[in-house]
């Protein structure tokens, strides 16, 4: 009967908790805009909410815009409890007043701005109770009541969760220490009796049972402890409320080693009963445990016997045992050595850090030396087990991705034995085990055989070298606190075959790290660590966060931090780096604390923030030691907060080494918001470029007017901030813009590519679903029916869409946050740099490009370009053909202009014969520009856009040589004031292995040119006519210090030394006053030849010279450009006369004897070179 009434009660229960259970979130809209739930502990017994007396309980009120501004709404809660807290003013909030459990609160007039929906908590405590019990909390807003049943728990009260079950237990549960063993028989200690074994028999009955049977049997030896029986039963009432414990009075029937007995249980409940049990018959157990310990083989090893006890529950429905073990270790009298210790095999290094190709090669490999260790002490000859029968071989086997290194010198080295390199190599351990191979060594492969022998005096320790050469087919296993770095295990496993049978396996692994790329550093937080914490997690608008960020280098790396600096790429959107007064920094270097003194800060070109010792750090680190921990501390207070607004606090800084080479990284992410107890909705595009959520991303475009990528992910965050929790959301819609198509939800994995998407609705976490309706083609995040926020985590709804039209930025909004797709149309600029051949500063058919010529582009502002991918645009080198190209480059707006200019240092070499040519001849297609060339303002602005007509042109680089031949009339070698030039003289150009390249003849004024010659060695070659031989000879060569006025033709042939023309040559002048030179790089006019009056043989004539340069001979020039009519004529003296003897002679016989005179004297004195 009492079965039958328990089941209905617990029918009628589960009904009352059913109801209860719909009770429980109650959320109740007194007021328009006003929306109150009760949130309790969480706690809830058979489906009714359960309190503690004491409790602080919160009611939250939720309020949106339907509020009507300036208006007050009153709060009222019932007797049972009291009001503790209530809220302060807010954005939304004006003011608030309590009178014991009423408040009344008074909206702002008018509404904030930016405020959607927000919650503020009336806070207040269950009165105490006598006694746990169900009773209803009471509430009213604006005099409309909402209550809830509970269950108020009175303090220690524990309700009644019982199931249904039964055991057995024993303590102690050995009595090992209490068993010998002498000359082979099992003995126990006599206290053994004294020791007492208690049990403990428990039945957990959630129902009611009446003459409930408990049986319990005893193992042989053991007896029962007269008076030793009680029991324990917990208790609850009806409703399972109020436990209670009481002592329990069990006095079974007990005969010899059993006892039985019948007890009434309440339900719930939980009897515990507990006797004590002692032995009784020590020779019994001792027989048991002799019996054991016969089984040994040679008389050791180990024995047990377990003395069971067996309950039974219920007529024996139910059995559980408890068991104590009796159990003993007999050692071997004759102990074999232990191996372990003996022989073993250790690495050089644990972990090391590798570089490896996209094949896994590692570049460069990685040695290591292991160290095999053979020490054949242990086999002394004490004891039969401790005899060498064989010798000792070592076999050890490497990897395929392994090699030994046995082109080394040192490859293998040994202490303690000495070992050669055997001759042959046998198969296997076995065969090497030979005497014939004791102290020798082989390799076969990636198999390495060592023989030690078997001489007990033998301490053997051999290193050996091995490579890894890749991890390709390596596991991957281990760890690394390096970030996207790959560990692999290296693991070699060495034998050491010293009996028959089985060898002893020592496995050694070793770790290799494959680094990331290493460009800028790699992120190991054990090594260099970056975080940030926020000093205020909310602020209001207008307000600033101070964060505090540490950046720790740890120890024992090998980083000197006074040849190291800290740069902290500091984002510039959230922090100003202006004053950098405002920036406090301190620290510690092994627990030295540092302070702004021992620090210098600056800015780099890139807003960086640059953090260094000053010198009194540097003196600090000099005193502590190099390679200690060191830590720094900035204070940074972001921008002030604009409106409602949460920022993403994003910081990376990189750890720089010597030379400026980036060693490590290390970023940290917090957030700070200037919402209170309110709802934000963030909205997000998806950028696979950046790989992150942003507001705006750049879609590129093919450069016909699509999109490169065509299908985009939102995300719709719905964020709870401050205690907007427990509350039933207001629906968040989103209307999607028409130049996209909606495709479905996806998951947040699928946030790059959109890939499955499901039309919904979707679960985003929270008890929020987002919902797409094609009607309105909107997209709606709303509570589930009949739930309550559960704030926590990322709510977030992920929507993928179809881009149709990319004609103009696609907006996505909703309130004040929003998304946004600009499509980036596309642009190019290029194309030539050429060498005019013809020198007509146009692009003419076969005209060769220039390879090798480094160009740059940049912006409208005169910056360097970021493409369309985000990426920046680096230089680009022209190829064979001279082409060139920039792609990608984003289109122009306005008046813009991309500009390209040559890198002139960088491309000093591939342009070292050249020079630019003319520029701006004819149209802009096949033009030239000089070092730089802008685009057209107002051009580039549609995808696809091409400018290819930033052309540069060159010419080859020429020179010219020059310069005089004169009458040298003081004979010193130096072109004097005055003195006459010689025109008509032959002037050979030769190169520099005397073959003739042009000749020509100096003008009247005695000057000639070589023009428009490639750079090269060059020689020049004065000849005298036959006419001005009889006359002149070459003065002396290189007279004075001045190349510009001395004479440079050898006396003997009239050739000059080797000239070089290159724009090494100092004397290229451009400006050159005496003819036009088209030579690029002008004019060396330095290359001159005098010439003097020869010297008449001794003894003919009268002394006088003839052909005096001074004279009015017409065919001889001054030099000033004057001179006579027919330059090609031997030069003659108007005055030259022989001496006057007092007859007259007439001008014809005159010019006769001058004639016949010269000839002869011209040939006596060539006979007289001759002869000298």
């Amino acid at each position: 009967m009492r079965r039958t009434l328990s089941a209905a009660r617990v029918a009628v229960v589960a009904a009352l908790a059913l109801l209860l259970t719909v009770l429980a979130l109650p959320a109740v809209a007194a007021t328009s805009g006003i929306t109150s739930n009760l949130l309790l502990n969480g706690a809830t017994y058979h489906g009714t909410e359960v309190v503690n007396e004491g409790d602080e309980l919160t009611l939250r009120v939720q309020y949106d815009t339907q509020v009507q501004p300036g208006a007050t709404v009153d709060f009222e809660l019932g007797p049972n409890v009291k009001v503790t807290g209530v809220p302060a003013a807010n954005t939304a909030i004006e003011s608030v007043r309590q009178d014991g459990n009423k408040v009344a609160i008074t909206f702002k007039d008018p509404w904030p701005s930016g405020v959607n929906q927000g919650v503020f908590d009336l806070k207040f405590t269950v009165n105490q109770v006598d006694g746990s019990a169900e009773d209803t909390i009471v509430w009213k807003v604006d005099g409309q009541e909402s209550s809830i049943e509970v269950i108020v728990r009175d303090s220690g009260d524990e309700f009644a969760n019982v199931s249904e079950g039964f055991s057995k237990g024993v303590a102690p549960g050995n009595l090992e220490s209490f068993v010998t063993v002498v000359d082979g028989r099992v003995r126990l200690k006599p206290e053994i009796v004294d020791q007492d074994l208690t049990y403990t028999l428990r039945v957990n009955s959630p129902e009611a049972r009446d003459d409930f049977e408990i049986a319990d049997r005893l193992p042989a030896g053991l007896g029962y402890v007269a008076g030793s029986f009680g029991g324990q039963l917990t208790s609850w009432d009806a409703a399972g409320l109020n436990r209670k414990t009481a002592p329990f009075t069990f006095a079974p029937t007990v005969t010899g080693q059993q006892f039985s007995g019948d007890v009434d249980l309440p339900g719930p409940s939980i009897l515990a009963i507990t006797y004590r049990a002692e032995v009784t018959d020590v020779a019994a157990i001792e027989a048991l445990l002799q019996a054991q310990y016969d089984r040994l083989s040679g008389g050791y090893g180990q024995f047990e016997t377990v003395l069971t006890n067996t309950a039974s529950f219920g007529s024996a429905s139910v059995v559980r045992e408890a068991g104590v073990r009796l159990r003993h270790s007999v050692a071997n009298p004759n102990p074999g050595p232990n191996v372990g210790a003996l022989f073993g095999k250790t690495a050089a290094w644990g972990t090391k850090n590798i570089v490896t190709d996209e094949a896994g090669n590692l570049t460069p490999p990685a040695d290591l030396t292991y160290t095999l260790k053979a020490d054949l002490r242990g086999w002394d000859g004490s004891n039969p087990n401790k005899v060498l029968g064989r010798n000792v071989v070592i076999s050890d086997t490497l990897p395929t991705q392994a090699s030994w290194r046995t082109d080394a010198a040192d490859f293998l080295t040994s202490t303690g034995v000495t070992l050669t390199k055997a001759e042959t190599c046998p198969t296997s351990a076995a065969a090497f085990a030979g005497d014939a191979f004791v102290g020798q060594y082989c390799v076969d492969g990636q198999r390495l055989l060592v023989n030690v022998g078997k001489d007990a005096t033998t301490n053997a320790s051999i290193a050996v070298k091995a490579q890894l050469t890749t991890v390709d087919g390596l596991a991957v296993a281990g760890s690394t606190t390096i970030k996207d770095a790959t560990p692999y295990r290296w693991r070699n496993v060495a034998d050491f075959h010293y009996r028959d049978g089985n060898p002893h396996s020592v496995t050694r692994d070793v770790t290799v790290v494959a680094l990331p790329d290493t460009t800028g550093g790699v992120n190991d937080p054990s090594v260099f660590t970056k975080t940030g914490a926020a000093r205020q997690q909310s602020v209001e608008p207008g307000e600033s966060v101070t964060v505090d960020y540490t950046f720790t280098v740890a120890a024992g790396k090998g980083i000197d931090v006074r040849h190291s600096r800290i740069v902290d790429h500091v984002d510039t959107d959230v922090y100003d780096l202006g004053d950098l007064s405002g920036v406090t920094v301190k620290g510690t270097y092994d627990g030295v604390a540092l302070d702004a003194s021992h620090f210098e800060l600056r800015t780099n070109a890139d807003d960086d923030l640059v953090i260094e010792l000053s010198s009194a750090g540097d003196a600090v680190v000099s005193a502590r030691g190099a390679d200690k921990r060191f830590q720094v501390t900035i204070a940074l207070t972001t921008k002030e907060f604009v409106g409602k607004e949460t920022k993403t606090i994003r910081n990376k800084a990189t750890l720089f080494g010597l030379d400026g080479v980036p060693l490590h990284w290390s970023d940290t992410v917090s957030e700070a918001t200037s919402y209170g107890d309110e709802a934000e909705v963030r909205k997000r595009i998806w950028d696979n470029v950046a790989q992150e959520w942003t507001e705006s991303i750049a879609a590129q475009m093919d450069g016909s007017g699509s999109l490169v990528q065509d299908r985009y992910v939102y995300r719709i965050e719905f964020i709870p901030h401050g205690s907007y929790d427990q509350v039933a959301i207001l629906p968040v819609v989103d209307e999607l813009p028409g130049a996209v198509d909606f495709l479905g939800f996806v998951d947040e994995a699928d946030r790059a590519t959109g890939a499955d998407p499901s039309t919904g609705p979707v679960d985003i976490g929270g008890n929020l679903v987002a919902a797409y309706d094609a009607g309105s083609e909107s997209v709606t995040i709303r509570q589930k029916d009949g739930t309550r926020l559960q704030a926590g985590g990322s709510l977030a709804a992920y929507v993928a869409v179809k881009v149709n039209d990319a004609s103009a930025p696609i907006v996505n909004r909703i309130g004040d946050t929003f998304a946004e797709i600009v499509p980036l149309r596309s642009v190019s600029v290029g194309d030539f740099v050429w060498v005019d051949s013809v020198r007509d500063g146009r692009q003419d058919d076969g005209e060769p490009g220039i390879e090798g010529v480094v160009l740059e582009v940049v912006g409208p502002d005169g910056k360097p370009v970021v493409d369309v991918f985000g990426q920046p645009v680096g230089p680009v080198t022209t190829g064979a053909d001279g082409a060139y190209t920039f792609d990608r480059l984003p289109a122009l707006t306005g008046d813009g202009t991309y500009t390209v200019r040559i890198d002139r240092d960088a491309s000093a070499e591939a342009l070292k014969p050249y020079m630019p040519t003319k520029a701006g001849e004819g149209d802009r297609v096949l033009d030239s520009s000089t070092w730089e060339a802008a685009t057209v303002p107002g051009e580039l602005q549609q995808d696809g856009d091409r400018d290819p007509t930033l052309d540069f042109g060159f010419v080859t680089k020429s020179y010219a040589i020059g310069d005089r031949v004169w009458i040298d009339t003081d004979k010193d070698g130096i072109q004097g004031s005055g003195e006459k030039s010689l025109p008509g003289v032959t002037v050979e150009l030769l190169d520099e292995d005397g073959a003739v390249l042009a000749t020509t003849t100096t003008d009247r004024d005695g000057r000639y040119a070589f023009d428009e010659l490639a750079a090269g060695t060059y020689r020049v070659r004065f000849t005298l006519t036959p006419e001005q031989q009889r006359t002149y000879e070459f003065t002396q060569r290189d007279a004075g210090g001045d190349d510009a006025l001395d004479s440079d033709a050898d006396p003997a042939n009239g050739l000059t030394v080797v000239i070089v023309l290159d724009d090494s040559n100092a004397a290229l002048q451009g400006d050159y006053e005496h003819r036009e030179i088209t030579a690029t790089q002008g004019i060396d006019p330095t290359w001159d030849a005098g010439v003097v009056v020869k010297t008449p043989p001794t003894g003919i004539g009268t002394g006088e010279e003839t052909g005096d340069p001074e004279g009015d001979d017409p065919a001889v020039s001054d030099g000033s450009g004057s001179g006579g009519s027919d330059s090609s004529e031997p030069a003659e003296a108007s005055d030259g006369q022989l001496s006057r003897t007092g007859t007259s002679i007439g001008l014809g016989l005159v010019a006769l004897m001058l004639a016949l005179f010269g000839a002869g004297g011209a040939i006596l004195w060539s006979g007289r070179r001759r002869t000298l």
